[in-house]
């Protein structure tokens, strides 16, 4: 177990403590990851004294809280605890036998509040020795119709503070499975204002990078597999051959990649470290989020995704599907362009307008900049614990 680390000087004690188990040993760039690290450092900006506890399995190294710090470039003084265990992961059967283990671990029976975003607590929490709360980005009553007397069940328990739904579209499940509107916060995710400096014009950002100062770039920043919806950026590609467009994120050679090379006009670049991505934003006309149904609706794994703060952030034009989740921030015309899913050209005519209507693109860029104004991992802790405190005065 390692020590906790003393508070920062500006951060103001509130005298909570909060355990947040995981169920990944290794660091990676999976989103759950980045978002359970963002969400954990920015409580612990505001005082809260947060513990990770973390699985370790016997070839997993042992880590220090600043390996959490560096690797995903947040600040925040949380503590970090390793416990040896034969089962930890993602899957069903390994999650529950680690969520069992974790819920008698005196760490967690020491804490004011269990915090996760495991889905097995989402029928196991009733189990939790300590007041819990479960954070989840996905409309689980929806897509899996049997957890829902569960989910009931562990909202009944007197433990039970609530759930932290990453969007409203999500938090609509919860609702319909008949979860009481006091029980659900909708706390969007954000991005890191300091991630995105030094902030770089358009020129500046692409002889930094080398790339091509006159030509049209679009751009996808994201994780890049067959489930994000690229196949329909491959189609935009083949009906705009004089754009040039940058999928940001690789980790090897996968089908996307392979299907890109066919592409003229198509690079593939790896992924980037968080402070590493800015430039490549801010070098592209426009960001893209794949203009396709199935992530949403086949894949289930891309709920109003992450990417889409820091495009907010970077301040460019957003091109983006006309979408259920996306919708809750997105404005056509105002904050974006939405293009109907799936229809390539109508997604080319809208990349055409943002390219050839300069001043349409600048409105856009802007009220994206002062929309992610609103929408940092900070804000989203201090909507977290307002409802936290909430939660546990209701209970005394």
């Amino acid at each position: 177990m390692h020590d906790r680390s003393p508070p920062a000087p500006t951060e103001r004690r509130c005298n909570l403590r909060l355990i947040y188990p995981l169920l990944w040993s290794r660091l990676g760039r999976d989103a759950c990851r980045e978002q359970s690290v963002n969400t954990a450092a920015a409580l612990a900006r505001r005082g809260i004294e947060v513990t990770l506890l973390m699985p370790r399995l016997p070839r997993d190294p042992l880590l220090e809280p600043r390996d959490l710090r560096d690797y995903f470039q947040v600040e925040g003084n949380f503590r970090l605890v390793q416990r040896s265990t034969w089962w930890a992961s993602e899957s069903v059967v390994p999650s529950m036998i680690w969520t069992k283990r974790f819920l008698e671990d005196r760490e967690v029976r020491s804490a004011d509040i269990l915090y996760s975003r495991i889905p097995v607590m989402l029928g196991s929490g009733r189990a939790s020795p300590v007041p819990f709360a479960t954070d989840h980005y996905r409309p689980w009553p929806d897509d899996s119709s049997w957890l829902r007397p569960l989910i009931r069940d562990t909202a009944r328990n007197p433990r039970c503070l609530g759930f932290v739904i990453h969007s409203d579209y999500a938090a609509g499940s919860y609702r319909r499975a008949g979860i009481p509107a006091e029980q659900i916060l909708v706390a969007h995710n954000g991005a890191d204002s300091r991630r995105m400096l030094p902030r770089l014009e358009k020129e500046e950002a692409r002889a930094l990078l080398g790339l091509p100062r006159g030509r049209p770039i679009a751009l996808y920043a994201g994780r890049i597999n067959a489930q994000k919806g690229l196949d329909r950026v491959l189609d935009l590609a083949s009906l705009r051959p004089d754009t040039l467009f940058l999928l940001v994120g690789s980790e090897g050679d996968g089908p996307i990649e392979a299907a890109a090379a066919a592409h003229d006009n198509v690079r593939i670049l790896p992924w980037q470290a968080p402070d590493a991505l800015a430039p490549w934003l801010y070098a592209a006309d426009v960001l893209l989020i794949p203009a396709a149904r199935a992530p949403l609706e086949q894949f289930r794994n891309c709920v109003l995704p992450m990417k889409l703060f820091q495009y907010l952030a970077a301040g460019r034009p957003i091109l983006a599907p006309r979408s259920p989740d996306t919708a809750e921030l997105l404005r056509d015309g105002d904050t974006a362009c939405l293009v109907p899913p799936d229809e390539p050209a109508a997604a080319a005519a809208a990349l055409d307008m943002l390219l050839h209507d300069p001043a349409l693109a600048r409105r856009l860029a802007a009220e994206a900049a002062r929309l992610a104004e609103t929408l940092s991992w900070d804000d989203r802790a201090a909507k977290i614990e307002a409802f936290l405190q909430r939660r546990l005065a209701m209970m005394r």
